[in-house]
């Protein structure tokens, strides 16, 4: 079926998708049990003033009809008052740039929309985020939906709710549950999260832990949602979506303070566009972004 949303819904869908790109990559929960022989406990050891550098990477294929690449850097800033399994935190983009090529039919539409992003990463005032023993809080951060991507993935580095609660043992398999907001879609989605110790060993000099997550989700999309809903309308047309997720993230950590060091993760995003009402218009059209993301932890001075 042509698509009837002018460029199509890749506009407001692919910062859903960068920041799912990022999910899991948060230090772990705090535990109080002393671990049994051949288990381990991560808790977040972080020196109040400590100062994380890390470097971003996200390659995202936008069905075939465009790719865009974004580079960043992250500063993370340890306040005081941090405690074993609780911290305060203030992050910032120090870079920020994206690289967008495709389909002319499209191009000028998402090149708009990463410059955008772009200069809302690097302007924005830093947002200051909260973990204590799991619990995630959003202290601070800059009012507008501009911002809401930039922020959302700051807060993937912070977040703790994917990883182990206790001692625990290589192979060792628990779940989580998320909500995540999509503020550009007027909804949320429900994730399930599926988490692994993979390995426990020594990486980049260093021992350390391996855990994979895959995340996944989907919802229904309200009708208001959608690009050109009102047109749509009184061409007698019913648009009916939904949006489905999938990331599957491995991420490593330094079994001394659970800092994170790197990752790598892989996201299929799917949104699925049925229009219900007079042919030939009426149909299904499927938009489809894949990702991939690379986090690395450059520097830390405590």
């Amino acid at each position: 079926m042509k698509s009837i949303f002018r460029s199509g819904p890749w506009f407001w869908f692919y910062g859903t998708a960068a920041t799912l790109a990022l999910a899991a990559l948060a230090p772990a929960q705090a535990a109080t049990p002393t671990p049994a022989p051949g288990q381990i406990t991560l808790i977040p050891r972080y020196t109040a003033g400590a100062q994380l550098t890390y470097s971003v990477a996200i390659h995202s294929d936008l069905g075939g009809k465009a790719t865009m690449d974004t580079a960043a850097e992250v500063a993370m800033r340890i306040l005081p008052g941090a405690t074993p399994g609780a911290f305060d935190a203030e992050l910032r983009f120090t870079q920020f740039s994206t690289t967008v090529h495709g389909d002319p039919a499209v191009l000028p539409g998402l090149q708009q929309q990463a410059a955008a992003t772009d200069h809302a990463a690097l302007a924005m005032t830093p947002p200051r985020f909260r973990e204590a023993q799991g619990h995630f809080q959003v202290l601070a951060r800059q009012a507008g939906a501009a911002y809401d991507q930039p922020v959302e993935m700051l807060e993937e580095l912070v977040r703790t709710d994917a990883l182990p609660r206790g001692p625990t043992a290589v192979g060792a398999r628990w779940s989580r549950h998320r909500t995540r907001q999509l503020p550009t879609m007027n909804t949320s989605v429900a994730l399930t999260l599926a988490c692994h110790l993979a390995a426990v060993g020594t990486v980049a000099g260093q021992p350390a832990a391996t855990i994979t997550v895959r995340s996944q989700g989907d919802a229904p999309l309200p009708p208001n949602a959608l690009p050109n809903s009102q047109a749509l309308a009184a061409q007698g047309l019913v648009p009916e979506a939904t949006v489905a997720f999938d990331t599957t993230a491995t991420s490593v950590y330094r079994l001394a303070d659970a800092v994170l060091l790197q990752s790598h993760s892989q996201t299929h995003n799917l949104m699925r566009i049925k229009l219900v009402g007079p042919s030939p218009q009426a149909g299904t059209q499927d938009s489809d972004i894949n990702s991939s993301a690379t986090v690395k932890l450059e520097k830390i001075v405590n």
